[in-house]
């Protein structure tokens, strides 16, 4: 990481701590620390078996839709690359992180993980809003506001999945100098995206997204509920967590942080929940949604990241070593000749022994004639 991207990420930080503060001091600090403080203890068991379901099929359905793509992954590095990457979900397209761990943990191309999370995350998006219609039903406005944000989010898909307008939509954006540089990549994700959309359990497996959606507003239900202590309808407060939704991530792409509090608190009041109760219902529900997943994030990304290090390529969840892939036996279209021998060469002939001659031998074959050796 470079420093540069640990300042951005430093400052988008502050950001959204200074957004959080100060909706806390728009009210009296003292009045919502006693509604904070008054909320049953009994119910912060249910509040986090309730977070812990809702990460648990969302790392479930980011499983099936990275192995519909054939990434080599088990269904438990699935969800701790979707707790690692909670770690960033309060920042900016923080949800793109548990693409990168997947990507770098399994070796598949960071086009295929990306598009897994935007398939994950628009018909996400398109089940809150559908939960939320008989909810709106209560509010002049709610029901025009929930058709178009269907309806945005409709578009967004067919812009995604239907070639011809993907293909003008692309030309529009090449015009655009700013954004003239990305087309490759959205030509990357669209065939990404194209061929998820066109897969049969993509669709069959969307009750794991509708559970997840139960298990989330189910859970800012019992936030409203302890804060207020009004017994304010279900359905209702699906109505108010999905607009709230929509308008964080219009707002904010860093988790909705400021949008979506806004947005609860004031729906919130026309349900007679009002001042620091509303604002500590809204607080409560990021506390043990946002709050309690990034300190188990951080704990995640960097075990996963640690396990990288040390095992690169290696798939969570098998604890043994890969296996040794065998050599293939040397044939004669691959062997390669090793260096040439050296010529044989005969063996030297050993010189033979110089005779030594006596003088006595030398005064013999004197006396008989015989010549002197040299």
């Amino acid at each position: 990481m470079s420093r540069a991207h640990r300042v951005r990420l430093i400052l988008q930080a502050g950001v959204t701590i200074g957004i959080l503060v100060a909706l806390i001091l728009i009210l009296n600090p003292g009045k919502l620390g006693q509604d904070i403080a008054h909320f049953p203890i009994i119910m912060v068991p249910a509040a986090l078996g309730l977070t812990a379901c809702f990460y648990l099929t969302k790392g479930l359905r980011y499983h099936q839709l990275l192995r519909s793509e054939g990434v080599p992954v088990t269904p438990r590095a699935s969800v701790l690359f979707t707790v690692g990457g909670e770690a960033f979900g309060l920042l900016p397209f923080g949800e793109l992180a548990r693409a990168e761990l997947a990507s770098e943990a399994t070796g598949a191309p960071l086009g295929t993980t990306i598009a897994a999370v935007t398939v994950q995350e628009l018909l996400y998006t398109a089940v809150i809003v559908a939960v939320a219609i008989p909810g709106a039903l209560a509010y002049a406005a709610g029901i025009s506001g929930i058709a178009v944000s269907l309806a945005g989010i409709l578009a967004i898909i067919g812009i995604l999945t239907i070639n011809p307008v993907f293909s003008a939509v692309l030309a529009l954006v090449g015009h655009i100098p700013v954004a003239r540089r990305a087309t490759r990549q959205l030509e990357v994700l669209h065939e990404q995206v194209v061929r998820l959309m066109r897969r049969p359990e993509t669709w069959l497996w969307l009750t794991l997204s509708v559970l997840g959606a139960l298990f989330e507003l189910t859970l800012f239900w019992l936030m409203v509920r302890g804060a207020s202590g009004q017994a304010v309808p279900w359905v209702t407060t699906t109505f108010i967590y999905g607009a709230a939704y929509l308008t964080g991530a219009a707002t904010s792409p860093g988790g909705g942080v400021g949008g979506f509090e806004t947005t609860a608190i004031a729906l919130l009041h026309t349900q007679g929940v009002l001042g620091p109760a509303a604002v500590a219902a809204a607080l409560l529900q990021r506390a043990a949604d946002k709050g309690v997943i990034t300190l188990a994030g951080f704990a995640a990304w960097f075990w996963v990241r640690r396990h990288i290090r040390r095992r690169r390529g290696l798939l969570l969840g098998d604890e043994e070593a890969a296996p040794v892939v065998p050599r293939p036996a040397p044939t004669s279209a691959t062997h390669r000749p090793g260096p040439a021998p050296a010529p044989h060469r005969a063996p030297r002939a050993r010189a033979a022994p110089v005779p030594v001659w006596s003088d006595a031998a030398l005064a013999r074959m004197a006396g008989h004639g015989s010549p002197r050796p040299p």
